[in-house]
């Protein structure tokens, strides 16, 4: 046995070792989005060597940031712009330092600012064209929410899969691809320092898009809780029931399986094939479900990312904080989660509700020490019955519970 206390690997297995670890999709559109450049780069005529200033390079990846195209003469969406711009310039940083030992940044250096300023210039234009804006994943009504769960029947494999696809996509606050790379080892039953269960299970997704491959610090952990207000769609207990039917033919450890067509067969090997739900596949799930409950899916985006929108929506507005919110979402900053902020009806009707009594309340102070009469705009608002605009009942929005999941 050897003695050596340090490993013994070359810089070449390192260097194997930290390609391997760079996801294959990522790969592949780095090396789609070069070969986009060097095809307009030789449209243009332009050279790269190490006699190439930094000012040259900085005018092409401005000329590249305004006129990069699609393959048939179209603009890319705005967002693509920088997603490809970016891309671009950070190998074209690599490029130059690997081949040439020439070190610039792109990013940062002032010689490059026409170049980002190009890029932005290109994304403002397009932002005009509402087919060409980023748009995020629209958020589902509770009620629209309930309808969903209420399609599924948990006593088949389709249906108990989905039910808690549903139930912890939203309380786990889940990215749109997150539920296809989830594991039965992201997953923990809880217990007390006395080693009792606690009736919760801790999730911790080691190689999410925040904590790829251990890079990066973990996640913080987030918990699935006993729901006992509705047992039907309690998340700890549809999770131990998908334990339960996996049979002893499976070996990966993908929480969310293919269906097997045959379960209900005597001579069926169990509910589920040893093999993971598509991504393809799973990606349709939350569209198709809101398109069988009536929901236009031509007017309205809804994806599995959906459920984090409505996530995050329905927490803002039942009162929870942006440096809370981060917690559930694991952005690093509450900036990241603004997008995801979506204003609805009857949120806009609460903040209208919280901005008559704060402006009844200062009037009303203000009277008692003046003796004015009340505003126009504040005895208009004391005349307003405020009721809710479906229930036509008054409606107390201070005393509201985080999530509520009952129709």
């Amino acid at each position: 046995m050897s003695n050596c206390r340090f490993g013994r690997n070359t810089p070449k297995e390192i260097d194997d070792s930290i390609t391997n670890i760079t996801p294959l999709n990522t790969k592949n559109s780095r090396n789609s989005i070069w070969r986009q450049f060097e095809k307009f780069c030789g449209e243009r005529k332009y050279v790269f060597d190490g006699n190439t200033s930094t000012e040259k390079l900085a005018f092409i990846l401005k000329d590249w940031g305004y006129n990069m195209k699609k393959v048939d003469g179209n603009d890319y969406k705005e967002a693509v712009i920088k997603t490809m711009w970016n891309v671009t310039a950070k190998q074209l940083q690599e490029l130059y330092f690997n081949k040439f030992g020439i070190k610039f940044d792109p990013f940062v250096d002032l010689e490059f600012k026409g170049s980002r300023n190009a890029r932005d210039a290109k994304r403002r234009n397009l932002q005009i064209q509402p087919e060409k804006r980023k748009t995020s994943s629209s958020i589902l009504t509770l009620e629209e929410y309930n309808k969903i769960l209420k399609i599924y029947n948990e006593d088949t494999p389709d249906g108990l899969q989905k039910m808690f696809f549903y139930v912890a996509g939203l309380e786990l606050a889940w990215r749109g691809c997150e539920g296809v790379n989830v594991t039965i080892k992201h997953f923990k039953e809880e217990s007390d320092k006395c080693g009792l269960p606690t009736g919760r299970i801790e999730y911790n997704c080691i190689f999410s898009k925040t904590a790829q491959g251990g890079s990066h610090k973990l996640t913080d952990s987030k918990w699935l809780a006993t729901n006992t207000t509705d047992p039907r769609i309690c998340p700890v207990r549809l999770y131990k029931k998908m334990l339960s039917k996996r049979g002893k033919h499976i070996t990966t450890d993908r929480l969310f399986l293919t269906p097997n067509p045959a379960w209900r067969e005597p001579s069926s090997v169990g509910w589920f094939k040893n093999s993971p739900v598509g991504r393809n596949e799973m990606g349709k799930w939350t569209r198709t479900a809101a398109e069988e409950i009536g929901i236009d899916i031509k007017k309205k985006k809804i994806s599995n990312h959906s459920l984090r929108s409505t996530a995050v929506s329905q927490l803002a507005k039942a009162g929870v904080g942006e440096e809370q919110l981060i917690k559930i979402t694991g952005h690093a900053n509450t900036f990241s989660i603004k997008p995801y902020l979506q204003l609805d009806g009857d949120h806009h009707y609460q903040m209208i509700d919280k901005l008559r009594a704060n402006s009844t309340a200062m009037e009303e102070s203000n009277n008692k020490s003046t003796n004015c009469a009340p505003s126009a705009l504040v005895q208009m608002s004391k005349n307003i019955v405020t009721t809710s605009p479906s229930t036509q009942t008054p409606v107390n929005y201070y005393n509201c519970t985080i999530i509520n999941y009952n129709s």
